[in-house]
């Protein structure tokens, strides 16, 4: 049975859910995690041209071999961190971790630019030639096996010793960087089956990991602000005596904070308080009793504080802007409405915000 179609398919998955996560706001988690799953896709795809022998055709997959296997694992441990300490950026201390990465692209580079015979030598060299065999399984073994594993044991040490007893997400989150685990060792295996270029051993991998993949993708679907935000809601507890009994505060705020300060939901016009509940996967009734309870004020208010402020912004940035574009631009359907959401929240209009540059009255 043929099922290299199946097995494509789920490497284009791969990269498109690694470009999905790209197109969307650059946060640390996201681009860390697109980063990963690329690599993931990319190690699929070379146990599929190591099964199929293509990989003598395509010399140039190989050389990317050695640099995402010796990344991929402090990738996964960065992402792990995202969740675990909440790391946001990229410190000057983390390039400790990519220091084997840079190691080796410094010796692959001059290969790079190498003539396509010189590198096509290269490939069968390493994975055919006996005399060549201890070279092969040193650098496998170093490459493939050592640096991914130290960072898959440290990673899982943080995900169940040093993670967060309180936050009720974590199953969910295990489940999903479970996955990832699962994957990156199937691939690690895959790639140390180029040792022994057994072609049931490494379809076997590519079907495993084309699961995985899929398994990953529809864990993405079901809780779609897992993988950035680390928080799905609580289950309901049968009897509670408020809506915000099963509510984990820290958690919904800052999904908030992302979905209104990075992703300008407010932008859009047709936002409702229905509409804002299902993204944060609450009741109506949730939502609004959490506004009201921990930010003083209701939807409306809520939303047109982010619009204001945008609009405060765009006034002063773009001089030449119609004031009627900047409300149409922040969420609101009528120059009306933004007029007297904005004078009402301000204390002056918006022509006299701008004119005045500080938004005092004259």
């Amino acid at each position: 049975m043929d099922i290299s179609l199946f097995i494509h398919s789920t490497i284009f998955l791969s990269f498109l859910m690694a470009l999905g996560l790209l197109i969307r706001p650059w946060r640390f988690r996201n681009v860390v995690l697109a980063i990963f799953i690329a690599e993931l896709g990319y190690l699929t795809l070379f146990i599929n041209l190591l099964h199929t022998k293509a990989i003598f055709d395509y010399p140039n997959y190989f050389l990317f071999l050695l640099p995402v296997e010796i990344s991929i694992g402090p990738l996964l441990y960065l992402y792990v961190l995202s969740f675990i300490k909440d790391k946001q950026k990229f410190y000057y201390y983390d390039v400790v971790n990519f220091i084997p990465l840079m190691v080796v692209v410094i010796v692959i580079l001059p290969i790079a630019f190498a003539p396509d015979e010189t590198k096509s030598s290269l490939v069968k060299m390493f994975l055919i030639q006996g005399d060549y065999k201890f070279i092969q399984i040193l650098i496998s073994s170093m490459a493939a096996v050592v640096v991914p594993v130290f960072y898959i044991s440290l990673s899982i040490w943080h995900i169940w010793f040093r993670r967060p007893r309180e936050n009720f997400v974590y199953q969910p989150l295990n489940l999903l960087i479970t996955l990832l685990i699962i994957w990156l060792l199937l691939g690690i295996m895959g790639v140390a089956g180029a040792v022994t270029l057994s072609p049931r051993l490494l379809m076997l991998d590519s079907v495993i990991i084309s699961l995985i993949v899929i398994s990953f993708y529809l864990i993405s679907i079901r809780y779609p602000y897992l993988m950035q935000f680390g928080t799905i809601p609580a289950k309901k507890k049968r009897y509670a005596k408020s809506y915000l009994d099963n509510v984990n505060r820290n958690s919904i705020d800052r999904q908030l904070k992302i979905i209104m300060e990075d992703e300008k939901l407010f932008c859009d016009e047709d936002l409702s308080l229905t509409r804002l509940s299902e993204a944060l996967d609450l009741t109506k009734n949730q939502l609004s009793q959490f506004l009201n309870t921990y930010h003083n004020m209701n939807f409306n208010n809520f939303v047109n504080r982010y619009r204001i402020d945008e609009a405060k912004k765009m006034l002063m940035d773009e001089p030449d802007r119609h004031i009627l574009s900047v409300s149409f631009a922040v969420g609101f359907n009528s120059y009306s409405a933004f007029h007297a959401t904005f004078k009402k929240m301000t204390g002056v209009s918006p022509a006299d915000f701008r004119r005045n540059g500080n938004g005092t009255r004259s």
